[in-house]
């Protein structure tokens, strides 16, 4: 079962949120944001199956300059507008591949303070 956390306002159409499984909904105040001054933050469940098909429907919805995440404990599949990595879980973010994503991240408008992956059980 992978977890991922989702902004509604990272999608051009948030309407599809409406297809996952919600395990809770929080709202963050983010006054420095350009965007919104308030996040609606999704952490949402998927069936290990179907994880490759909502990766690719979150990146054709995703907004430039937001990211998405989910992770199962082995693995984190970070999701851009029209691109996705996959890379190894780990505590500190340290692998050539985390380096990848979060230079890829901020060249496409992703503030380097969000590019941390943060991830609960």
């Amino acid at each position: 079962m992978f977890k991922g956390f989702i902004l509604s306002e990272s999608l051009n159409n948030p309407v599809i949120l409406n297809d996952f499984r919600k395990i809770y909904v929080k709202i963050e105040a983010h006054p420095e944001s350009k965007d919104a001054h308030f996040w609606a933050l999704f952490k949402v469940e998927i069936d290990d199956k179907d994880i490759k098909k909502v990766v690719e429907k979150v990146s054709q919805e995703m907004k430039i300059g937001w990211y998405a995440h989910f992770w199962n404990g082995i693995t984190v599949y970070i999701i851009f507008t029209n691109k996705f990595f996959i890379i190894p879980q780990e505590k500190k973010w340290q692998a050539k591949e985390y380096q990848e994503v979060k230079k890829y991240g901020v060249k496409n408008g992703v503030g380097a303070k969000y590019l941390d992956f943060w991830i609960e059980d």
